[in-house]
């Protein structure tokens, strides 16, 4: 018992001190989890993603304050596709948060594309 509780703290520790170096509050859950890797594929062949309309989006920059996976949305609407982000969890707090409702789910096929993820010091 003594043994399973100084692993999980050494695991603990070496998670707290991968965040503080690539600071990166998940850091060890996008680069060292099994499971985190097993959904990552399959968020990138998701057929339901956000999708922005650029003629409505006025730049405020809500979504990307309200994200929990620090996604920068406005980049993949000024690109014109879907939040191809394979960090994207689909909560929808985007969509609810947006001041000109230009967010929505949408259904497609798209295999994924280039994470433009914000880098926010915690």
């Amino acid at each position: 018992m003594v043994a399973q509780s100084f692993g999980c703290l050494k695991l603990y520790g070496f998670s707290l001190r991968m965040a503080y170096l690539l600071k990166d509050n998940r850091a060890f859950c996008k680069y060292l989890c099994p499971v985190a890797v097993l959904m990552k594929v399959g968020s990138r062949f998701s057929l339901l993603k956000i999708r922005g309309v650029s003629e409505q989006c006025d730049s405020c920059m809500a979504c990307v304050k309200v994200c929990p996976m620090d996604i920068r949305i406005p980049d993949y609407i000024k690109a014109g596709s879907r939040v191809l982000s394979t960090e994207c969890i689909l909560c929808q707090t985007c969509a609810s948060v947006c001041p000109t409702s230009a967010l929505s789910a949408t259904w497609g096929l798209d295999l994924g594309g280039r994470e433009r993820l914000e880098r926010r010091p915690r």
